[in-house]
């Protein structure tokens, strides 16, 4: 569980409106994949559940609702409740003030991760596993926009550094299979370090995470 030391961090971060990661818009790629259509988003061609963790002002999270999907979207800073519930509301989503790692409310079809799992310090990147497994339903995809996956380890975190290989670590490699792991075409602007688009499939026969 997060603790309240943390929950402050990301809390004072939107107070003083210091939130380098947030860019007004869903991020571009998210945006051009949905656009193209679902095979090229690598999820089953019709709307599903899908979550959004850690979703800031969620803006992912209603470029997806905006598209058919039934959003989830939860993030812990009770200050972003005010504007961003009657937004997800009017497209038929659904907003959450709530510790994400703790969350319990699958199955979802689609868990898209952005600056969340690089958001959490790398010894607590076991209760982000654990918290896919228990949500993302058998047959569901994870989708996450890796960032910053060239970002050096000494300059520490957050956002701490992240790779493919550490989301297979955290889920335990048996249970999904490894679908896309590309650069992104569309990248955010003003990142300093490479994003990547990385998508895995949860095996249909996967066990739970203990």
């Amino acid at each position: 569980m997060t603790n309240a030391k943390e929950l402050e961090f990301w809390a004072s971060r939107y107070r003083e409106s210091r939130t380098p990661w947030d860019k007004g818009a869903a991020h571009p790629e998210l945006l051009a994949r949905l656009d193209e259509g679902a095979k090229e988003l690598a999820v089953p061609p019709k709307s599903g559940r899908a979550l959004v963790p850690g979703c800031g002002r969620g803006w992912d999270a209603l470029a997806l609702a905006e598209r058919g999907w039934e959003v989830f979207a939860v993030d812990m800073v009770e200050a972003l409740k005010p504007q961003l519930q009657p937004a997800i509301e009017d497209v038929g989503g659904k907003f959450e003030v709530a510790d994400a790692l703790t969350l319990d409310e699958g199955p979802f079809d689609l868990i898209f991760d952005h600056t969340f799992f690089c958001a959490i310090p790398p010894e607590r990147r076991h209760d982000w596993g654990r918290m896919v497994h228990r949500n993302l339903a058998a047959g569901g995809y994870l989708i996450s926009l890796v960032f910053p996956f060239n970002r050096p380890e000494e300059e520490g975190g957050p956002p701490w550094k992240m790779a493919s290989e550490d989301i297979c670590k955290s889920l335990g490699d048996k249970d999904f299979d490894l679908l896309e792991d590309v650069k992104v075409r569309a990248p955010s602007s003003d990142r300093a370090w490479e994003e990547r688009w990385v998508v895995l499939h949860k095996k249909l026969l996967s066990k739970a995470l203990l």
